[in-house]
């Protein structure tokens, strides 16, 4: 498994990273930013702009996509309550079948086939 996330880092973050730094370093240029029924007005450079916005359509997703899997969650969740339960009642049962078929001296009794 680590040798696929290296072979990832190589094959995909690499030369994404690389594809970033030329960008940033090809698009400086300073844009004005004005946010409307504000009075807010900024002169950032392209990328900056560009790279806070992929950053955040990054987050959103990343948010939208943990609240769609809620019920997922929660069924999950619900059904390990109940295997936990289930286990419970197996082990509480075999120790009094266990009880069970020890005798009175505290032997264990031959079993029958």
């Amino acid at each position: 498994m680590r040798v696929l996330r290296g072979l990832f880092a190589i094959l995909i973050l690499l030369p994404l990273a690389a594809i970033v730094v030329v960008f940033s370093i090809h698009n400086r240029d300073a844009v004005a930013v004005d946010l409307w029924p504000l009075t807010l007005e900024a002169s950032p450079p392209l990328f900056v702009l560009v790279l806070c916005t992929f950053l955040v359509g990054f987050l959103i997703g990343g948010v939208v996509a943990w609240l769609s899997g809620g019920r997922s969650r929660g069924r999950a969740r619900k059904e390990h309550h109940r295997l936990m339960d289930l286990e419970r009642d197996v082990a509480a049962k075999k120790q009094a079948e266990a009880a069970a078929t020890t005798t009175s001296t505290g032997l264990p009794a031959i079993a029958k086939s």
